[in-house]
């Protein structure tokens, strides 16, 4: 089998490696630096946050899409999102947090299943996890 290249990567194969980063990145690298800023300012004050990402042009405004036709209508539980710099639309969003990564994914998951993962309930201790 032999693989097509879209236009982009030719374009982007057959420019000279310079180093430099185009425009586009340039514009990218900012705005997360701004995400970054943001989570480190929340994170002085005691606040952890999570915030969400286009995929695209990595813009943190994001819309959320949900409806009832999103919510089992389709078969899908998972939100859509819109973004309102590039027009970006799906499902599956890049998240930046401030939280450590070790300590988020616990949280997150005594938060979305409390039952099943309270250490009093199932006499665990949370160094098993």
């Amino acid at each position: 089998m032999q693989k097509r290249l879209v236009k982009s990567e030719v374009a982007r194969l057959s420019r000279p490696v310079t180093g430099q980063l185009s425009q586009k990145e340039l514009k990218e690298l900012r705005r997360l630096k701004a995400v970054r800023e943001a989570l480190d300012e929340l994170k002085r004050r005691g606040i952890s946050a999570d915030i969400a990402v286009c995929p695209n042009c990595k813009s943190p405004r994001l819309v959320d899409l949900t409806s009832f036709h999103d919510l089992g209508y389709l078969g899908s539980f998972q939100p859509a999102y819109y973004c309102l710099d590039c027009g970006w639309y799906g499902r599956s969003i890049t998240i930046m947090s401030n939280r450590p990564e070790k300590e988020a994914v616990l949280e997150d998951l005594k938060s979305t299943f409390p039952s099943l993962m309270g250490s009093e309930e199932t006499g665990m201790e949370e160094e098993e996890f």
